[in-house]
């Protein structure tokens, strides 16, 4: 009882030196909480008087809740807070005199400790809490009932007591671990940032020299996960985004304690052995200056290498990079430690042995000493693998529909998208390991060339990643970079098989029992069709079998007449669900999951007749007339004999001219060459040379209004195909490049 009392006493007279931050304690979360939430209140009441509608009052009233909720002004008045509480409450600990009369005073040290401590968590804690009370009373002065506060404002003070504590506790480990006030700010720097950012740095090493270094979405979550433990203030910011989304357990805010009284553990020890004279001093303990200063001095010295290594891609630029960071560093650290300018050079010996090792480390990646690069599996070990092409079939929607309530708790349904890459690789299964090896070797191969700056492939070559499945169950990624004239009958290999399409094509895996509808859209018309059960299986079945079936000798020959939609029923609710409350969320469902049907679709087609649609073809009877802008460069017919130019297209601008082909001999020549520009888009591979001096646009009997800049009243969602043409028709209509 006495030791208690001994410590009550000895919190009252800590507490009686620290008024001015209890009262700044109290002004900061007075103006950050109490005044806005009692401004929005009284702004919400003049709002409701003005306006019923029932929206806007739920929207205005999940603002104010949110006040008293994760409020980043009051996260950065408590950060704040843990900070002035910690240097308060320890700040005698840096002044020899203050010091000596502190443990001189008949106290155990411990007694001492814990009443600083305890003060600095349960003081500016009980402060917040009375506000948060005050704030929360405010909100229930306007009508918002608990219903719709909940357990929000108890809970968000749980968690910030927790954290608050962590970062208090991570300040004083601070001040124990030094002498002098600045220096101990800077280790609170240090220990809130080196963790993340030296695993950042590890991630930019690898993305900057690995040229064939590939991270899948869950491999990056993975480092989100690792990140978040690497540093308290992290750790906070991590755990506000996932109380916001609801995920923050009971687990974690207990692990949150647990580490709590570990650090408070380790700051006691650290109070306990600190010797007295190490107040004034830079660190308190001599051990520990030189692992810091090379734990800091080694990353520097990498980044600054990498840095000026990307401003001019040479070996002595990142040697200078190298030096710059480590001497810098190991520089500034010896003026800190020593508090002398004339010590810049005091420790040479740890200076040469960062700058020796952060070079191996520069040179290893540029070197590709790792072999990381240049490695490749043994083709007897992958039992199988997957290829994404990126920006091929671009098209495909990837995702799913996801339906919740709108801050008037009106249903609303929004497109969660996932990657292209990250649908392949979870759902291809390709056993063709010859071919992905040889995809691997190219890779390899191509990224010699660009080390040895023989070749630039980056900006030449076409860009897959892939994934290799390992018998011993490990999976390793790679990407590369390989010129388009090796990609191509390797790409065309790949492409031409049913695992790569099951592995890119979603509607792929898509059954009868979940379509709701069938919608079919040629050009702009868009009808659903009228089907029975049976004669939607029939038609999902003979579609899926025939974009199985289409090779990549067919899409360099063909372009799509038309689109197809298998609407899901979880599609067809969330577009119900936004049309029945009004709502622009995701307004564009409909247009997701459209899959082309090509003129080899035979069966397709077929299928399509017996339901009623009408095909529409491109011929004379339905193209009205073709309008074409010419237009060319000055800079390319300047000063050259452009009789012809002038003569024939002279009238709109000196170089722009208009010309409209009605008769049917100009229509017959044109309309076969006729280029839908979104079912070009849908089809890469498609053999297609674009004038280089026109744009057409096109009137027809049916809508062909387009997203491009339509003009007159005509479509601008056309080009014209060259190849479609002969040399006399490429003439006859102006379509070849000013001539020199």
């Amino acid at each position: 009882m006495t030791s208690k009392s001994l410590c009550f006493k000895l919190m009252k007279e800590d507490l009686k030196r620290r008024v001015w931050t209890i009262a700044l304690t109290a002004l900061g979360l007075t103006f950050t909480l109490l005044v806005p939430v009692a401004l929005k209140s009284s702004s919400y009441l003049d709002m409701i008087r003005k306006y019923a509608d029932g929206y806007q009052k739920e929207r205005a009233a999940e603002e104010l809740i949110n006040m008293v909720g994760i409020n980043g002004l009051v996260i950065a008045c408590l950060l704040t807070a843990a900070v002035v509480w910690a240097v308060s409450g320890f700040r005698y600990i840096h002044n020899s005199r203050q010091v000596d009369f502190y443990h001189s005073i008949p106290v155990k040290r411990h007694q001492l400790f814990l009443a600083s401590y305890f003060n600095g968590i349960g003081v500016p804690m009980v402060i917040y809490l009375i506000i948060q009370v005050l704030s929360v009373a405010l909100v229930f002065r306007t009508g918002i009932g608990g219903r719709l506060l909940g357990s929000t404002w108890w809970k968000i003070f749980l968690v910030n007591l927790i954290y608050y504590s962590m970062i208090y506790t991570t300040m004083i480990i601070a001040m124990m671990m030094t002498g002098n006030m600045v220096v101990a700010l800077l280790g609170m720097a240090v220990f809130c940032s080196y963790g993340p950012a030296v695993m950042l740095l590890a991630m930019l090493y690898k993305s900057f020299w690995f040229h064939t270094y590939y991270e899948t979405e869950a491999q990056i979550m993975a480092l989100r996960r690792a990140v978040k433990n690497t540093s308290p203030f992290a750790n906070y910011m991590f755990a506000l985004g996932d109380y916001s989304s609801g995920s923050l357990g009971v687990r974690r805010m207990a692990g949150a304690v647990v580490v709590t009284g570990i650090l408070a553990a380790i700051a006691y020890a650290l109070y306990h052995i600190r010797p007295s004279e190490a107040a004034g001093k830079a660190m308190a303990f001599k051990k520990t200056e030189s692992p810091i200063k090379h734990l800091i001095a080694l990353p520097v010295g990498v980044v600054f290498g990498i840095f000026f290594y990307g401003l001019r891609s040479t070996v002595p630029w990142a040697v200078f990079g190298v030096l710059c960071g480590t001497g810098l560093t190991c520089c500034i650290m010896e003026i800190i430690y020593h508090f002398d300018f004339r010590r810049l050079f005091a420790n040479w010996v740890h200076l040469a042995a960062c700058f020796a090792i952060s070079l191996l480390l520069v040179l290893a990646g540029m070197y590709d000493w790792y072999g990381y690069d240049s490695w490749l599996p043994d083709g007897g070990s992958v039992t199988s693998a997957a290829v994404i092409f990126h920006y091929d079939d671009d098209w495909v929607t990837y995702g799913d529909v996801e339906i919740k309530n709108d801050y008037a708790g009106r249903k609303m349904a929004t497109w969660n998208y996932e990657s292209q890459a990250d649908y392949g690789l979870e759902h291809m299964n390709l056993t063709d390991i010859y071919t992905v090896m040889e995809f691997g070797k190219k890779g390899v191969e191509a990224d010699k060339r660009v080390r040895s700056q023989k070749e630039d492939v980056w900006t030449s070559g076409e860009r897959c990643t892939i994934e290799y499945r390992l018998s011993s169950g490990k999976s390793v990624y790679r990407q590369y970079y390989i010129p388009s004239e090796d990609m191509k009958p390797l790409k065309t290999a790949v492409y031409d098989s049913r695992e790569y399409k099951k592995g890119i094509y979603p509607l792929l895996e898509q059954t009868s029992s979940d379509v709701a509808s069938v919608w079919y859209q040629q050009y702009n018309r868009k009808e659903s069709l009228d089907l029975t059960a049976e004669e939607t299986a029939h038609l999902l079945a003979v579609y899926q079998k025939e974009l199985e079936e289409l090779s990549m000798a067919v899409r360099e020959k063909e372009l799509p007449i038309g689109t197809i939609q298998f609407r899901t029923r979880e599609l067809e609710e969330g577009i119900a669900a936004n049309k029945e409350n009004n709502n622009n969320y995701g307004y564009t469902l409909e247009d997701r999951c459209y899959y082309p049907v090509y003129p080899s679709f035979t069966r397709t087609l077929e299928d399509l007749e017996h339901a009623g649609i009408q095909l529409v073809k491109l011929d004379t009877e339905t193209v009205n007339d073709i309008m074409i802008l010419y237009y060319w460069d000055p800079d390319e017919v300047y000063g050259q004999d452009d009789e012809f130019w002038n003569s024939k297209w002279s009238g709109d601008s000196e170089y722009s001219h208009t010309e409209v082909y009605q008769k049917k001999e100009d229509l017959e020549s044109l309309i076969p060459a006729l280029v839908f520009k979104d079912y070009y888009n849908m089809n890469s591979y498609y053999e297609m040379k674009w004038p280089d001096n026109a744009e057409v646009y096109v009137t027809a009997d049916f809508d062909v209004t387009s997203t491009y800049d339509d003009r007159d009243g005509r479509s601008a969602g056309f080009q014209i195909n060259m190849n479609k043409l002969s040399k006399e028709e490429i003439e006859k209509f102006g379509l070849a490049k000013v001539p020199n």
